[in-house]
């Protein structure tokens, strides 16, 4: 990821993919993780609402020694290294948002979130179809701006998508074919989340939808 001027120049960049046991440990923490959510030991609104914990729990041994902090807290939080930590996507400039924005964008993020379960839980006499419906494009909307906003220094697509297991499994809408580690494959998952930005929801909506069968 870019690092900014403004970005302590001492301060280690985090790329957990060159961690040499990033294949321990990453698959085994997601799986826990994975565990504890279908077993109802996690509460799966809270998850969504907030994948801080999960976050750390999956990167925290994978974090530069010096800032462990990087797991399970955003950019722009008050750590050194974080507080004005920027990133970018070359491919896509659209993602990244300052440091300074984050908290108040996930604030924002969580109260789509929590509105829209208020509404599905408040309308039991929704035909289950019409409930999944809504539900699909409910996470595709969130799912799409937690990317946008790229909240962690790295880990933002696992986070992303216990996000999306929590919120589809509150419903009992478990996602047998939206694996969190390794990631989904990258040209449909990528080509569904650049056209949901770029105008097309049913792309991503129709991806979400295909996770579950």
């Amino acid at each position: 990821m870019t690092r900014w001027p403004s970005h302590p120049p001492d301060c280690p960049g985090w790329e957990y993919e060159d961690h040499p046991e990033k294949k321990t440990i990453l698959p085994l923490r997601v799986a826990e993780v994975l565990r504890d959510l279908v077993a109802r030991q996690l509460d799966t609104r809270q998850v969504a609402l907030d994948t801080r914990g999960v976050h750390e729990h999956c990167f925290l041994q994978l974090t530069p020694a010096s800032c462990i902090y990087y797991a399970g807290h955003y950019r722009g939080e008050a750590y050194r290294c974080l507080l004005h930590y920027q990133v970018g996507v070359p491919s896509d400039p659209r993602v990244g948002s300052p440091p300074q924005s984050v908290a108040f964008l996930m604030s924002e993020l969580a109260m789509i979130l929590g509105s829209g379960f208020a509404s599905l839980d408040a309308n039991s006499s929704l035909a289950p179809k019409d409930r999944l419906r809504y539900l699909i494009v409910l996470c595709a909307r969130v799912f799409e701006l937690f990317l946008r906003i790229h909240r962690f220094a790295n880990g933002n697509g696992h986070a992303a998508r216990f996000l999306l297991w929590s919120a589809l499994g509150r419903y009992d809408h478990w996602p047998p074919n939206w694996p969190v580690e390794p990631p989904p494959p990258r040209g449909p998952y990528y080509a569904a989340i650049t056209a949901y930005r770029n105008g097309n929801r049913d792309a991503l909506e129709s991806y979400i939808l295909a996770t579950l069968t």
